[in-house]
């Protein structure tokens, strides 16, 4: 594990798998981590693949999901391999990974007194891949989403896991609500039933934002992305209903927001093909050959906003329907 540490903020990389399982700002443990990393029968069962056995925080996949092209494992090798760590300092690591279709670098660091967990990923590649975030958060009692401007909101044909799907397959809306089997039900509030459920948020173009309002714990997470790059955000809402191991029906309250270039659920060959209905939003869904620099952030403000709008100039202005807020942050992140 490597320990990175500003003002107001750590951080724990761990080179096997690239994860951060641990994001403390303001003293508050940000990301979930699996509560199975700590158990022997789990860690040792190599039928499990890596990144489900070491499950934690937030990690970078390439591909993103299901690898039906190169059978790779789940999350692809940035997720299930061990990093090469080529640079650290207290508050910044750099480290390098190759993949079967390139390799990566990730560049990860902190600022003094910003609360914002900074991410740069280049990505050279020689045939075109798929490529997410994946950071995971713990909600104690209930949450809420907000985003930038949308083109919609979609579900997909096969259930994340059988049977304990809330919301309908095949589902496309511009609108806050989406069709379950009790009827119509928000997306953006956090299920409080047993559920294993995947929806895909199509951005529009420019600087995106998804925030998350956590009720329990009184604070807000907002997710900063360019969605020419990255144009899905994929909400992973995971309450109980996975029944397979290691989940064996006990992960719950955890919701996964994702910020992809990807299919979804559908898979790796679907993105590559474009046999998927997310074609019918024109939007990429692979990186195409070529080298790519992807910046990414993760903050937390100490109060529990609703977040209706985020611009970034001179600085990082957020505004809720509580009153405006002005965040430390550092702009030359996203030029």
């Amino acid at each position: 594990m490597i320990q990175l540490a500003a003002k107001g903020i750590r951080a724990t990389f761990d080179p096997n798998g690239g994860h951060l399982p641990g994001l403390v700002i303001d003293g508050v443990q940000v990301l979930h981590t699996a509560p199975w990393r700590a158990e022997p029968d789990i860690q040792s069962d190599t039928a499990i693949p890596w990144v489900d056995r070491r499950l934690g925080g937030t990690f970078v996949c390439a591909p993103f999901g299901l690898d039906d092209v190169d059978h790779g494992p789940p999350h692809g090798a940035p997720a299930n391999n061990r990093w090469h760590v080529t640079a650290t300092s207290p508050q910044a690591l750099t480290a390098t990974l190759a993949v079967p279709r390139g390799s990566i670098r990730a560049q990860i660091a902190l600022r003094p007194g910003h609360p914002v967990l900074y991410q740069t990923h280049t990505l050279d590649l020689a045939q075109p891949c798929t490529f997410a975030h994946h950071p995971m958060f713990r909600l104690a009692a209930g949450g809420e989403v907000s985003t930038g401007p949308l083109k919609c909101v979609r579900t997909f044909a096969a259930p994340t896991a059988e049977g304990h799907a809330l919301y309908h397959p095949g589902q496309v809306t511009s609108g806050d609500v989406l069709e379950t089997s009790a009827g119509p039900r928000p997306w953006r509030q956090y299920p409080d039933q047993t559920c294993e459920d995947f929806l895909a948020i199509v951005h529009r173009p420019g600087l995106a934002w998804t925030a998350l309002r956590r009720h329990g714990e009184g604070d807000t997470l907002l997710l900063l992305k360019r969605s020419e790059q990255l144009p899905l955000t994929c909400l992973w809402m995971s309450n109980g209903g996975r029944q397979s191991s290691p989940w064996n029906g006990c992960h719950g309250g955890v919701l996964g927001i994702e910020d992809a270039i990807c299919a979804g659920a559908d898979g790796f060959a679907a993105a590559l093909s474009g046999a998927t209905d997310l074609s019918e939003d024109h939007v990429p869904l692979a990186l195409p050959p070529g080298r790519h620099v992807i910046p990414h952030a993760i903050l937390r403000i100490p109060e529990a906003l609703t977040v209706t709008d985020v611009t970034l100039d001179d600085a990082l202005r957020v505004q809720t329907t509580e009153g405006p807020h002005t965040v430390p942050f550092a702009p030359e992140h996203f030029q």
